[in-house]
């Protein structure tokens, strides 16, 4: 709460002991014999009872708590002798009377009312005040009506009427009766308070003037108060005969350029009538108003005050105020940028649509060159072989020897025994599954030099970071049982109640007659039926234990009409022959190009993969690099390794350095960047990883099978059924393309366990579904830590260049305005409006003189006010415009 509402002067001596009222000192003289002082535990809770009356801020009730006792009991005799020396009723006789009289006031009754209502802090004073039987509001609105007819007779006379006088008093008392939760309640609901605050407007002090805009201003803010400040204005209009409202307040603004708060309290009032409501359409209503009455061309002339207050106001109006004219531009561009969009996303949807046929188009042909790569390659095999027999039918001896070093398979690792690294510092295991030199032949680790490596590379910076302690094993977390879910197999008889209800929805599903059904089914015609109702219709095939009541029924010579119409369909449908391999080879046809399209891209994607995956040079490089660091950390406590398992890779990231702060991948990737830059676009050579690990080779290959056993099934129902062209055509047409679908699908089984034997891992044991992802995650990380490098430079580079820039000089934030910004950011998150409680109306007044009012949709800046003063002022006490501009320039 402001000091208007409770202003209990408490301050410090030059003791640095609280002083204030109650304390002693040669100014206060005692009249009459003071009481004694009671006990300690009474003494602290009647002083707390006299501070519950008082509506005083927490750091006042702080330094009074901290007053000695003789100090807390003067307080607690001074309110007491307060309730029985000033009680409310008195005054209100007095004013009474006053007002009765013509209001000629007297002075020492407006300083004991100011001092009882305004300088007072006990809260039970102005409850009595304004309770039902004093009624205080009504005799003090009345007070102030009669003052204001004294205010026009001194006009009138041209008289000077001293700053404080009776309309002064009043505001000041009313203000205060506002800052309690039920005065307020009071003054809104009271049928011309409002109107009489905002007549005192025409008073001559503009101290007062200022007064009554500040409150007004607070007023427009809380739920509610604009409408009724409004009709205050209304008001003001008729009783004044102004011929547009608010045509006085800017006649005032114009006339006291003299006096900079009344100045700046009446921008900050237009600001607040015109942009606190939310309907825009009023908001340029009310702004048009004021328009009108000359105010742009006013405060063009006024930028050039020197008083920075009145230009943080007058800024805070030109953000919040609408342009119509570029409103409409605006919606005009944004209708233009809208149809732009959806021409760019139409666009964007035939690329997409483009994309994915070219990444089929090059799958397809990067799988058919990786196909002839590896015909090309037997092809070599077997001339080499052809060639050894020659030659070794001519000159056995001589060519022996060397036959033996193109064809043992013996490589340099296994010639090669590897020496243990003594490193300088104690290093951290890489917890690898290393593979031992028997491990890796014909494997990609049997040509790699990882000891070339390290004498390549400076290992002291390596040790420097990593060195490290023991380090424990990984915990072994176990593995996890799984839980079969048994399920017995439901038993059904023959047109059981369920049997016969599932059929009959089933055929009404389909929409056709049974002979129409049947006929379709003879005939093979796949365009007749949809292949769900083939495959729902299949679930009723005649068992024969229903076949053969059927035969007994019509063995006893009984009608078919007697018969449901799910009975007299299994019939008929029990009398085509061959029936359930008719439907299997119709359904197989039906099925069979759909099948194909989702087979063959993944049989492309599993030989591109397995292909681009073993031939990237790159990659070998940095499996290499890899190696090297994990037996410069390893050899000397397990031995060198002449290779590692590929799920050792995921580890990279688990390795961390001495301090914590990398890991032993970005290590690896800072090598790449400096010494091995060539490295870094390894990922270009490898091809749809992300495609081939989805397959799986085994469910493809058994999906080739089924296919296969079914195009076998409608090559014998075509040998029985030699005259059907359905039949006939469908043999023509994919006979062929399975044979080509099933030799991709050897070629893409051989590409897929080259490429997993190549990598030193087992093709049983290890399914696309884990082979690929190790290196996705590995791709992924690289870049990742490649990324996460490059923003950090890039975020060091701008904060250097933001503080060259943006926060020179006097413009660079001190700690106090960071916090206040941070507080001023979540109040432009918090409502327009707020709720009643005491002390609000000065914490609005309050507020409203630290930070301007912004509008919920206030432009971004103005281009009036360019000076570096200002706009340093305006850009903290403006977090709304502080952001905004910090993010135009990110």
């Amino acid at each position: 709460m402001g000091n208007a509402a409770g202003s209990l002067e408490v301050s410090q001596g030059k003791d640095g002991k609280p002083s204030g009222p109650g304390s002693t000192g040669p100014q206060r003289q005692t009249a009459g014999a003071k009481l004694p002082m009671p006990p300690e535990e009474e003494l602290e809770e009647r002083f707390n009872a006299v501070l519950n009356t008082m509506n005083l801020p927490p750091d006042k009730v702080k330094i009074l708590s901290q007053y000695d006792s003789e100090k807390k009991w003067d307080l607690i005799c001074d309110q007491e002798r307060f309730q029985v020396k000033n009680p409310p009723s008195a005054y209100l006789e007095k004013l009474k009377s006053f007002v009765d009289h013509g209001g000629v006031s007297r002075k020492v009754y407006r300083s004991k009312l100011k001092s009882n209502i305004l300088i007072s802090s006990f809260c039970f004073w102005a409850q009595e005040f304004l309770n039902e039987e004093n009624q205080g509001l009504d005799v003090l609105v009345d007070y102030l009506s009669v003052a204001h007819s004294a205010v026009t007779k001194a006009l009138r006379n041209s008289r000077v009427v001293s700053q404080k006088d009776d309309v002064h008093l009043c505001i000041m008392c009313l203000r205060a009766i506002m800052n309690y939760q039920s005065g307020f309640n009071q003054v809104m609901k009271h049928p011309s308070c409002v109107n009489e605050i905002t007549l005192s407007l025409n008073d001559r002090n503009p101290r007062t003037k200022a007064l009554v805009l500040e409150l007004l201003a607070a007023v427009c803010l809380v739920r509610g108060g604009h409408d009724i400040i409004l009709a205050a204005f209304d008001n003001f209009k008729e009783v004044c005969g102004e011929k547009n409202r608010f045509e006085k307040l800017i006649e005032y603004f114009h006339n006291e350029e003299s006096n900079i708060d009344f100045m700046v309290a009446c921008m900050q009032f237009i600001n607040i009538v015109v942009h606190s409501v939310e309907n825009m359409n009023f908001r340029v209503h009310l702004q048009y108003e004021f328009t009108q009455h000359g105010l742009d061309e006013y405060l063009e002339k006024l930028k050039f005050t020197e008083s920075d207050r009145l230009l943080v106001q007058i800024q805070a109006y030109l953000d919040n105020v609408f342009d119509v004219g570029a409103l409409l531009e605006d919606a005009e561009t944004k209708n233009a940028l809208l149809e732009h969009m959806e021409e760019l996303q139409e666009h964007n949807a035939q690329l997409t649509s483009r994309l994915q046929e070219t990444e089929t188009e090059a799958m397809e042909k990067a799988s058919e060159l990786e196909k002839k790569l590896i015909q090309t390659t037997k092809e070599v095999e077997l001339l080499k072989v052809e060639n050894s027999k020659f030659m070794l039918t001519y000159s056995p001896t001589q060519y022996l020897g060397r036959y033996l070093c193109y064809n043992t398979n013996i490589s340099l690792t296994d010639c090669k025994k590897k020496k243990a690294i003594q490193t300088k510092y104690r290093m951290p295991l890489f917890n690898w599954q290393a593979l031992k030199s028997n491990q890796v032949a014909g494997t990609i680790f049997s040509e790699v030099d990882d000891e070339c490596i390290l004498e390549e590379l400076n290992m002291a910076a390596f040790e420097e970071q990593f060195k490290t302690k023991a380090q424990s094993t990984p915990v072994d977390l176990g593995t996890l049982k799984k839980k079969m879910a048994h399920k017995s197999p439901s038993k059904v008889s023959l047109m059981e109640p369920n049997r016969a209800k599932n059929l009959a929805i089933t055929l009404r599903k389909e929409g056709m007659a049974a002979s129409d059904i049947c006929c379709v089914i003879e005939t093979y015609n796949l365009k007749a039926l949809s292949l769900d109702f083939l495959e729902l219709l299949e679930r009723f095939i005649p068992t024969e234990y229903e076949m053969k009541l059927i035969h007994n029924y019509e063995c006893e010579g009984r009608p078919l009409d007697e018969l449901s119409e799910e009975d007299r369909f299994m019939v008929r449908f029990s009398k085509i022959p061959r029936l359930s391999q008719r439907i299997s080879t119709l359904t197989f046809m039906g099925n069979f190009p759909e099948s194909v399209q989702l087979i063959q891209p993944q049989l492309n994607a599993i030989i591109a993969a397995s292909m681009s995956i073993k031939s990237s040079t790159k990659l070998k490089k940095i499996l290499e690099i890899i190696l090297a660091f994990g037996n410069y950390m390893n050899s000397s406590k397990r031995g060198a390794a002449y290779g590692f398992r590929l799920q050792s890779l995921d580890l990279l990231l688990d390795t961390k350095s001495t301090d914590r702060k990398q890991t032993l991948m970005h290590f690896i990737v800072n090598i790449i960047q400096e010494r091995y830059p060539e490295l870094q676009s390894f990922p270009t050579e490898l091809h749809f990883l992300d495609k081939a690990a989805l397959v799986s080779v085994d469910s493809i290959l058994q999906d080739l099978q089924a296919l296969e056993r079914g195009m076998e099934g409608t090559k014998r129902e075509f040998s029985i059924e030699k005259d059907n062209l359905v039949l006939q055509r469908f043999l023509n047409t994919n006979v062929e393309l399975l044979n080509g679908l099933i030799a991709d699908g050897k070629t893409a089984q051989d590409a897929y366990d080259s490429a997993v034997e190549y990598f030193g891992e087992n093709p049983k044991t290890t399914p696309p579904s884990m082979f690929f992802p190790i290196f996705v995650r590995f791709i992924k990380a690289l870049l990742d830590i490649k990324r996460t490098k490059t923003l950090k430079a890039c975020c060091k580079k701008l904060h250097s260049t933001k503080s060259d820039l943006l926060f020179q000089g006097p413009m660079m934030p001190r700690p106090p305005q960071m916090d206040l910004i941070a507080e001023l950011k979540k109040r432009q998150m918090s409502p327009l409006v707020r709720e009643g409680k005491d002390g609000a109306i000065e914490d609005i007044i309050t507020a409203l003189k630290s930070v301007p009012f912004t509008a919920r949709s206030a432009k971004r800046s103005s281009r009036l006010f360019c000076d570096s003063v200002f706009s340093e002022e305006v850009m903290f006490s403006n977090p709304l415009l502080l952001i905004m501009t910090l993010s135009l320039y990110l």
